[in-house]
């Protein structure tokens, strides 16, 4: 199937990597499958292996798509702002790389787009199997008083983070109508371009958690606003028995999720919106280790034979592995960012 693309074009999909690339063929070949409403495609491939690179590039080249890749990893922000920066259309659209779009997800999206006027739209997100059935996320809050968060004092300024409506339950047992949200996800959102103009870039010094928060809560304190229309169906396809981190996405997950950017990422936003007195903070430093243990201890220690399921082998195992893999990830970090300011230090053209 040849992409759609024209000169009639007014959003670009721009596709980027979460935390993982053992799904990403599959949700590229999904794109390309299910997108009807005109657009373009700008893929930003970050330090995928070899066999996933050499299959994107082949289905982009078969596409009339553009594929840029760089040879290290990236964060999620950084690879979004890169995707935009090389966008000409009115819209962008980001997608990541493990998530699986509906028919009529894109053109439901511009639709609202062009009914609102909103800065940013974003689809019904579901998760798991089959897809496009259960919910992950349909909305949210991150403040209880917008205008208090915004305009209040900024000791009593706390943070809601209640972004996870209906998350768990059937899309036919809920009634959804288009409505404004606080929050988006970016696992997948549509961005009219000429807000970054605007209201700045995504922020790259939050490397991963809260990023989505940050950019909700930037769009908002500008006089923007966000909307949900869940006639846009995606499933998220989110580390689990049917999508496992599978041996290629050990580290870019390890990254991603890695304690050193998570604190980052809590640190700088904590700043940013002055919400150094919001006890959310302390409390969510001691869960940077959860997805460590569910994505990575877990699956490996479940393949051993008749010990893999015992609740206890798999807490001992954590206690002996987490040490190591925090370690790991503070490694790839520190790999990554000088990586990072090397590419950037000479100058060079976007590679290709």
């Amino acid at each position: 199937m040849t992409n759609p693309e024209n000169k009639q074009a007014d959003v670009t999909l721009i596709v980027t990597a979460r935390d993982r690339f053992s799904l990403a063929v599959r949700s590229l070949e999904n794109l390309v499958a299910v997108t009807r409403h005109p657009y373009k495609l700008i893929y930003i491939d970050a330090g995928s292996p070899n066999s996933v690179a050499k299959d994107l590039k082949q289905i982009c080249e078969n596409n009339g798509f553009q594929y840029v890749r760089f040879d290290h990893f990236l964060s999620p922000c950084q690879s979004r702002n890169r995707g935009h920066h090389m966008s000409d259309t009115k819209y962008v659209a980001y997608i990541e790389n493990d998530v699986m779009a509906s028919e009529g997800w894109l053109a439901a999206l511009i639709k609202c787009g062009e009914e609102t006027g909103a800065e940013v739209v974003q689809p019904l997100i579901c998760q798991g199997m089959p897809l496009h059935t259960e919910i992950h996320q349909a909305g949210g809050n991150f403040t209880e008083d917008m205008d208090a968060f915004f305009k209040g004092p900024v000791l009593s300024r706390r943070l809601a983070d209640k972004h996870l409506n209906h998350q768990g339950k059937r899309v036919d047992e809920v009634q959804l109508e288009r409505t404004e949200t606080q929050v988006c996800e970016v696992h997948c959102i549509l961005v009219r371009r000429d807000t970054f103009n605007r209201f700045g870039d995504f922020d790259e010094n939050m490397p991963c958690s809260k990023d989505h928060i940050d950019f909700s809560i930037t769009i908002w304190a500008n006089g923007g606003r966000i909307m949900l229309e869940p006639s846009s169906v995606v499933t998220f396809c989110h580390p689990d028995r049917h999508h496992p981190v599978e041996p290629m996405d050990r580290p870019i997950f390890i990254l991603r999720w890695s304690p050193n950017w998570q604190r980052k990422s809590l640190n700088h936003f904590r700043k940013k919106w002055g919400l150094e007195a919001d006890p959310y903070f302390e409390k969510y430093q001691k869960l940077t280790k959860w997805r460590y243990h569910d994505g990575v201890v877990r699956p490996i220690i479940r393949k051993l034979p008749m010990i893999g399921h015992s609740y206890k082998v798999q807490a001992i195992a954590s206690k002996v592995m987490l040490p190591m893999i925090s370690a790991l990830g503070t490694h790839l970090g520190n790999r990554q960012a000088s990586q990072t300011a090397n590419w950037n230090s000479r100058k060079v053209q976007t590679p290709h």
